[in-house]
């Protein structure tokens, strides 16, 4: 059996240690543009050189023999949850656009038949007291199964819930107490929010990756309009100590021939240096 240390490496670049990860899982909450044909997608993203991809287990079945008759397969992070949120399209409800409850999709034995390099637990923060406990004691019973078997875990803590103001979803505190509690619990590695643009909350992101001691990944969030805002995230976490980034939303909810090039941008911020002036000339984007 690999060992957990194996598996993490598995995730990034033998040569840097970094990752541009592309995140799949979105297609648990409805068929996202974007990822209409799951299959079709992440041969695409294969083929685009991603080093990992975040899938749900039913598209790893329907993938596995594909992703078997690879001579150097990506990286592959496993969803194992599923999260009820309510929007407010549905039906109006007191409480719109609010979390509402979750359970497990998938076993850590899945993972391991199924040769996956990690198993991703969503952690949303502001979240009512009970359903709040009810996602530490669910976090804390997927980490305590996995070490088991040396799985490692990315815990994915957010500032999703109803109890964080709008105005407060990007704030550097709670974004670092939120990852401080998961390294708590025994997260392997953090996907986790950039807080907001400024010199101050790049100093508390550092703060997070250096006093982490385990790998930390950027999620991209909602989609942005333009570009710019998408690599200078990438720039600024990565200066700051994240091993990588895992944008979906900002990557595939594109033209096929942008989505390209707005990947191959991230893999030259991420894997060469580059600045975000460098790609956003080098790949005619705005």
């Amino acid at each position: 059996m690999k060992t957990k240390a194996e598996r993490i490496q598995k995730l990034f670049n033998k040569e840097d240690d970094k990752a541009v990860i592309i995140p799949m899982d979105h297609g648990i909450m409805a068929v996202m543009e974007g990822l209409e044909d799951p299959l079709i997608s992440l041969k695409k993203f294969v083929n685009l050189g991603a080093e990992a991809l975040l899938i749900n287990f039913g598209i790893l079945k329907l993938a596995y023999n594909f992703l078997n008759s690879l001579k150097n397969r990506p990286g592959i992070i496993m969803g194992i949850d599923y999260n009820q949120m309510w929007s407010k399209w549905k039906l109006p409800l007191e409480n719109v656009d609010c979390i509402m409850g979750h359970c497990l999709t998938a076993q850590i034995e899945q993972a391991i038949k199924y040769d996956v390099d990690a198993v991703k637990v969503y952690f949303p923060l502001g979240l009512e007291p009970k359903l709040s406990m009810e996602y530490i004691e669910h976090t804390c019973k997927i980490i305590t199964e996995a070490d088991k078997y040396d799985m490692p875990v990315m815990v994915e803590p957010t500032t999703d819930g109803q109890y964080i103001p709008k105005d407060k979803k990007g704030d550097p505190k709670i974004i670092a107490d939120g990852c401080r509690l998961a390294l708590e619990l025994g997260a392997d590695i953090l996907k986790a929010p950039y807080p907001e643009h400024t010199i101050e909350n790049k100093e508390v992101f550092a703060n997070i990756c250096s006093n982490s001691h385990v790998p930390v990944v950027m999620l991209g969030g909602a989609k942005k309009d333009g570009t710019k805002g998408i690599f200078e995230t990438a720039r600024y976490g990565i200066d700051a100590g994240a091993k990588g980034t895992i944008f979906g939303r900002n990557v595939w909810q594109r033209p096929v021939e942008e989505m390209e090039r707005v990947l191959k941008g991230l893999q030259d911020i991420v894997h060469k240096g580059a600045t975000v002036d460098d790609v956003m000339s080098k790949y005619k984007l705005s």
